[in-house]
């Protein structure tokens, strides 16, 4: 499938196509479907082995397969609100009533699956949907308004999560990953985990969404454009690895870390491993510095912001090869149905099935996925619950522009 030919967009059914809505890309799609199974190993394996030393799974895509696949969800908003003429005026007001109901409906899926997630998972739906309804005041910025807003969500966020030690708030507000019934018997607590204390708290997340929002409205057929965000994404990670490694290990800060972290009398390299990779969270300042997964600190969202534009960009170059996009065709179609395989992958992990034997386990869950969506792709279409999502959304944007009509 040539990378100059777009993929229909199956967020929006045909019925309810307007002129603003924009097709996606392969090279989009199979970056969605690289963040989805990169997901699923991440969820799938441990992050340190029996010995606290780090998996190849918790160093390469703990944590930044779910900011992939966040940004990814920036890139899509930013098609289906225009692509690179963003919407206006009464398609501007439909396609808001679209994104909030997009937005509740996802929410609602992952507030449900949350009975059936495992302990100490959490279900990342609930979040996505709160990040498309504070998108929809964003859709219309220009990308270096959204580019500042993203840097100074990187910033700030990170603080206020810190912040929050004062109320003794720093650890998750809610015991296990948000639920339908916390709306109601912990109201407080489900706001303050999707906003600050959560695992993809909205005040750092959303610096990945105006991010994605920002490069959906450039012209990613562009060979220049794709080589531009490899190079600038791969700069900026490093950069902020570096900088994380001179903080922790020039200036001290690992040693402040440990002193606050570890028990006396553990073993140097066991607390040392502990912190790198799979750290509790602590009031410090040093906090700041860490770069492990999900620590939302600065060095860790200029990081794998990095990593997302970066790969990216290589997936938008490799895409161009006619034989690149035939080995990949198959992710990109499992990247059109992310709700749908996500959803079934957290009901799968709820059963404990093969969780002695976590490669095993990973294997048949990517050949599951990519089978499926290759199958239900030629048959039948548009994903089950992608199909629901567009079309009750897709009916909500329609009727305010036959109302406004």
């Amino acid at each position: 499938m040539p990378s100059s030919q777009p993929v229909p967009a199956p967020s929006v059914p045909e019925d309810s196509a307007t002129p603003s809505t924009k097709p996606r890309f392969l090279g989009v799609d199979v970056t969605r479907g690289i963040a989805l199974l990169s997901m699923l190993a991440a969820d799938t394996f441990d992050i340190v082995d029996d010995r606290n030393n780090p998996t190849l799974a918790g160093m390469t895509v703990t944590g930044r397969s779910a900011t992939l696949f966040v940004m990814v969800a920036g890139i899509s908003l930013a098609f289906i609100t225009g692509g690179r003429d963003p919407v206006h005026g009464l398609t501007r007001r439909a396609a808001a009533v679209g994104l909030a109901v997009r937005a509740l409906l996802i929410a609602a899926v992952g507030l449900a699956l949350g009975y059936a997630a495992p302990d100490s998972f959490e279900v990342i739906l609930p979040y996505y949907g709160l990040f498309f309804l504070l998108a929809i005041p964003l859709v219309g910025l220009r990308p270096r308004t959204l580019i500042g807003i993203a840097g100074g969500l990187v910033v700030a966020g990170p603080l206020l999560i810190l912040g929050m030690s004062s109320l003794g708030r720093l650890e998750p507000a809610l015991d296990t990953s948000p639920r339908l019934d916390h709306i109601f018997t912990d109201p407080i607590g489900l706001v303050l985990d999707l906003f600050v204390t959560g695992i993809f708290p909205a005040v750092v997340y959303m610096a990945y969404i105006c991010t994605g929002l920002a490069i959906g409205r450039l012209d990613l057929s562009s060979t220049k454009v794709a080589t531009r965000l490899l190079g600038a994404g791969l700069v900026l990670a490093v950069t902020a690895w570096v900088t994380s490694s001179v903080l922790l290990f020039q200036l001290g800060g690992l040693q402040h870390l440990t002193g606050a972290v570890a028990d006396p009398g553990t073993d140097p390299a066991t607390a040392r491993n502990e912190i790198l990779w799979d750290p509790s969270r602590v009031a410090s300042w040093w906090w700041l510095a860490l770069r492990a997964h999900h620590t939302n600190t600065p060095v860790y969202a200029m990081h794998t912001l990095g990593v997302a534009i970066a790969v990216l960009g290589a997936v938008l170059l490799v895409t161009k090869l006619r034989v690149a996009q035939r080995l990949l065709w198959p992710v990109g179609v499992a990247g059109t149905m992310t709700l749908t395989i996500y959803s079934a992958h957290v009901l799968v992990l709820g059963t404990d099935l093969l969780k002695d034997n976590e490669l095993v386990f990973y294997l048949v869950s990517v050949a599951g996925a990519l089978t499926f969506a290759v199958l239900w792709h030629r048959w039948v279409g548009q994903g089950p619950l992608e199909k629901m999502v567009a079309t009750i959304s897709g009916r909500a944007r329609q009727a305010v522009t036959d109302r406004r009509g």
